[in-house]
């Protein structure tokens, strides 16, 4: 264990936070972020190839464009970080289940970042000072997106979601947007890493009011959709769900339907349930309280017209 410490910084201040006692950390999860340098890959493979000695479960995580030689390239992958917090760090949060940060190693402009990520996403960040070995602990504080941020989103929400989406949107196309909210090349737009926080944190409160129209124009919701809906009662869990499915449909026909989300799981149906539905298609609504199904079908104009909503039977 020594040796290690003394090897690498970011094993350093691991090993120190477990007080040089591997086995404290077997029932925890441990992911490694890293670029897609060389280096970068090399570095995290060989702490998780130690990781897996010494049975500490984890993986990879690799950010595309993680280094400081390129500015765009840079916020870019910040932006894709974020979303990688809010997709994957932030529902395992529990009050059974906490998220650490070990920001001990690293470059300074990604150890700020991921300090600011932390205040969101984490319940303690912590560091080790490469002269010390005492560790510095930041507890998680109670932040909350700020009013004007909130009201901007509300008041833009079309926009902001079609570029949480990831569409690549014009100036004349983002108007009264933050300029922080924005990451630019200089001839088109889409969420920095600071708007994609703001977006979750509002999405995650703004998706369980109301079932609200597809983000591209070419999914429908059906008259018949709205009814069927209506028989459960807004429950928040299942508005919030369909939100997200209507979300993962827009990416799918935007990636030219060559990437579908696993929990869309959007495919053809035939004999009786096409039939007893007239629908072509379905896709998973929801999984919380008791799983849902959507039904749709293609119109003449290769629109995606969504008619009908129950329960898995």
């Amino acid at each position: 264990v020594s040796e290690m410490k003394r090897a690498s910084a970011e094993f350093n201040g691991l090993l120190t936070y477990y007080g040089d006692q591997t086995s404290r950390g077997q029932k925890n999860r441990h992911c490694f972020i890293h670029s897609d340098t060389y280096v970068g890959k090399q570095c995290a493979r060989l702490m998780n190839d130690w990781c897996a000695r010494q049975k500490l479960p984890s993986e990879l995580f690799r950010v595309p464009g993680l280094n400081t030689a390129d500015y765009l390239a840079f916020s870019a992958a910040m932006s894709d970080l974020a979303r990688w917090c809010a997709e994957y760090v932030a529902p395992v949060r529990t009050p059974h289940y906490g998220v650490i940060f070990n920001l001990t190693g690293g470059f300074k402009s990604l150890q700020g970042f991921m300090q600011t990520l932390g205040m969101f996403y984490a319940d303690e960040t912590f560091y080790l000072f490469e002269s010390s070995d005492a560790l510095m602990r930041i507890p998680r504080l109670p932040i909350d997106i700020e009013a004007s941020a909130y009201r901007e989103i509300e008041q833009h929400f079309s926009t902001y979601r079609r570029l949480a989406l990831g569409q690549s949107l014009r100036s004349e196309d983002i108007q009264g947007i933050s300029e922080s909210m924005l990451l630019t090349d200089g001839t088109s737009y889409t969420l920095s890493g600071w708007g994609q926080i703001f977006w979750d944190r509002f999405s995650q409160t703004h998706y369980k009011k109301e079932i609200y129209p597809p983000p591209i124009p070419n999914i429908i919701l059906a008259d018949s959709f709205y009814r069927d809906a209506d028989r459960f009662g807004g429950d928040k869990h299942v508005l919030f769900s369909i939100n997200q499915r209507l979300d993962d449909l827009a990416r799918y026909f935007l990636s030219g339907c060559k990437t579908c989300p696993k929990r869309l799981d959007f495919k053809a149906i035939t004999g009786d349930l096409a039939r007893d539905t007239k629908c072509t298609h379905e896709f998973d609504a929801w999984s919380t309280s008791g799983a849902g199904r959507a039904f749709c079908r293609f119109d003449d104009r290769g629109r995606l017209q969504i008619l009908r909503l129950a329960l898995h039977s």
